[in-house]
């Protein structure tokens, strides 16, 4: 099945003269600002580079380790291809930050795109390796002007009224385009044309329930895959567009797996049953916790995660038995209440399909002489 490096190699030949800009092209920004672009895109608005001298500049091979995620490889192969395609190497990449801080839980990244016709288009980063952007996503469900929203809205305040915007992102990237469209200048707001967001969660009452939010969802074109899980956390008012994917479960987040047919993504009727399964069951959950409790819980789950003395998913993956040992007599630590609680977070993570993980946990977890409680069950 085409994915969206397909796609380039497909249309590529194209310039956005010939065939205008779409929600595949927007996808492929989004996905471009997971690239580690340090010192090689300007911080400055007033210069720019090209995506082709970008390419030129980068060298995978120096790329810190701790900022190599899950679609490193795919990324590499993607810049590759941009560069060497007339529809987008001359695409100028400006306004690249990338900002980590592990005691503010903010982990955030923007780069600006500018296609021929001075239509920029600002791609906000999802949530990499770091534990950071990790936690302050869970902190979506209790708290409103988290760091990377903030940062989010200052980014996006730096334009003029004049100039001609699309905002977009994947993942939290998503989640960021829109925050930052609803409490940005109201005069920057007017300019933007459309916010794209990729699989990104949603947000609480106070911001849903604003008029600066029903403006901008009919600007909102939200993509989502059929196993959606991260896309359907909290609620975002929209009206998701189902994409097929070649993967099952949470892996169907990874955007390389969507399905593309020409210039445009294949699309579903309706969501997978599994996927609907568990949204309910985390809808429930979540339901029955007020905000304290949810703050609460997400401290000591990342109480627990910060034991381990890492700050990158993949150091925990590198260093298993070490992290995993620190984890697991952190939770022990927690009193029976907030220990169950965890438990039962990672037995939701383990029904979105990432069951290698989870086997990993529960091997550990009886190593140390305690157990993981089982999945819930699906009701015939």
């Amino acid at each position: 099945m085409a994915n969206m490096l397909d796609y380039i190699d497909w249309r590529g030949d194209l310039g956005f003269e010939r065939d205008a800009f779409n929600e595949v092209d927007a996808l492929i920004l989004a996905q471009l600002s997971y690239i580690v672009f340090d010192n090689i895109i300007p911080e400055s608005f007033e210069q720019s580079v090209t995506i082709r001298s970008a390419f030129e500049k980068y060298n995978p091979e120096k790329v810190d380790e701790k900022q190599v995620f899950f679609s490193f490889e795919q990324d590499t192969v993607l810049l590759k291809k941009l560069a060497g395609s007339n529809r987008f190497a001359d695409i100028a990449l400006s306004g690249y930050t990338n900002r980590v801080d592990a005691e503010k839980a903010l982990q955030f990244s923007a780069l600006t795109c500018t296609l021929p016709d001075g239509t920029k288009y600002i791609a906000f980063r999802g949530t990499d390796g770091n534990i950071a952007g990790w936690k302050e996503d869970f902190n979506f469900s209790f708290m409103t002007g988290t760091p990377a929203q903030l940062c989010a809205v200052e980014y996006l305040d730096r334009f003029s009224p004049s100039d001609s915007l699309y905002v977009g992102g994947h993942s939290k990237g998503a989640n960021l385009a829109v925050y930052a469209c609803v409490f940005c200048s109201s005069d920057i707001a007017k300019s933007v044309k459309k916010v794209f967001a990729f699989d990104g969660p949603g947000f609480r009452e106070d911001v849903t329930g604003t008029k600066r939010y029903t403006d901008i969802v009919k600007k909102i074109t939200a993509i989502v895959p059929r196993s959606s899980i991260i896309g359907q956390l909290l609620d975002s008012k929209t009206e998701n567009k189902i994409v097929l994917s070649t993967e099952h479960g949470i892996l169907q987040h990874f955007a390389y797996t969507w399905r593309i047919i020409g210039k445009h993504f294949e699309y579903a009727e309706d969501f997978s049953p599994s996927s609907i399964f568990v949204n309910k069951v985390m809808d429930q959950w979540f339901s029955e916790l007020d905000n304290k409790t949810r703050q609460t819980l997400f401290e000591s789950i990342f109480d627990v995660i910060e034991a381990s003395e890492k700050n990158t998913i993949k150091e925990i993956e590198d260093h298993k038995f070490s992290s995993y040992t620190a984890i697991l007599m952190a939770l022990a630590k927690l009193d029976a209440k907030r220990q169950k609680a965890v438990k039962k977070a990672l037995s939701l993570l383990a029904e979105t399909g990432r069951e290698t993980l989870m086997q990993e946990l529960e091997n550990a977890a009886q190593n140390a002489k305690f157990t993981l409680p089982a999945l819930p069950q699906k009701k015939s």
